[in-house]
């Protein structure tokens, strides 16, 4: 399905159909593209870049499609790496600059270890494709 170009969000960068590659929820999800593009909250002497999920409900675009900064993007994606690293080796990562700490709650730990545990497939295959995109890109 074609990513919309008429609406605030002026996608650059586009992953259409992404419906057909969405982890867990391929061919049964309202997830419909990916793109990096120009913020529907740019003012015009400032443009700032933002990823976005499209969303589409079968009628239309959702106005539940999120949005966020690029960094806040990636910054997530690191997230998702430290919570990997503490479900398969009991630690998370020290960085200084990036202060990660884990819930006080037993419950909720055993939880995130269980989904991330039972989704790891699908989250091995992206992050294999962050891998690639990752060594395709940073200087050796």
């Amino acid at each position: 399905m074609d990513i919309p170009t008429h609406l605030s969000h002026r996608p650059v960068v586009k992953l259409e159909n992404y419906s057909a590659i969405d982890g867990q929820y391929k061919n049964n999800t309202d997830a419909e593209g990916l793109s990096i593009g120009i913020a529907q909250w740019s003012e015009p002497d400032s443009p700032e870049l933002s990823a976005k999920v499209w969303r589409y409900t079968g009628m239309k675009w959702s106005r539940q499609s999120e949005e966020l900064p690029v960094h806040r993007v990636l910054d997530l994606a690191n997230l998702i790496c430290a919570a990997l690293s503490y479900v398969r080796t009991g630690v998370l990562p020290v960085d200084k600059r990036f202060r990660i700490t884990l819930a006080n709650n037993p419950e909720l730990i055993s939880t995130m270890k269980a989904c991330l545990e039972k989704d790891s497939e699908n989250i091995d295959t992206s992050l294999s494709r962050l891998a690639e995109s990752l060594k395709a890109i940073l200087p050796e």
